[in-house]
């Protein structure tokens, strides 16, 4: 998996490196925005921060193409995940409800004004999955 990861953030940054889309911000944790460039994978979008030496440190996508090694992509019903994990989700304030899988991908759930103003129910579908550093 790290391998994947460095190869990942090689391509990013090749790709990226020197372009300059200021104003981008995402919300990577309940108290960190950062700037973000947009790199397209495979006819997939992905949100990809690095740091000040290029390397990756968070990846998003809320693509409903794109699907983890488990199975799970973005629009999948929180009922047809396995009740471990519909047990189990972390709720990170201000930020979301998440699980991180095997494959080191996160699934995202985002409920309510403030993203966690209740735990995920049937109704709730994953918003986002990412991956961060």
């Amino acid at each position: 998996m790290k391998t994947t990861l460095v190869l990942l953030t090689t391509f990013f940054s090749t790709i990226i490196f020197g372009q300059n889309q200021s104003g981008k911000i995402i919300l990577i944790s309940s108290g960190q925005l950062s700037e973000y460039e947009t790199v397209t994978i495979n006819d997939i979008n992905f949100d990809l921060v690095m740091n000040s030496i290029h390397d990756t440190i968070y990846i998003q996508t809320m693509e409903p193409k794109f699907v983890t090694k488990e199975g799970y992509h973005v629009g999948k019903q929180f009922t047809e995940l396995p009740i471990t994990i519909q047990q189990n989700l972390i709720r990170y304030p201000g930020w979301g409800y998440f699980y991180k899988l095997a494959s080191g991908w996160s699934i995202a759930f985002f409920e309510g004004k403030t993203r966690t103003d209740s735990y995920p129910n049937a109704n709730s579908k994953i918003k986002l999955i990412f991956k961060r550093k």
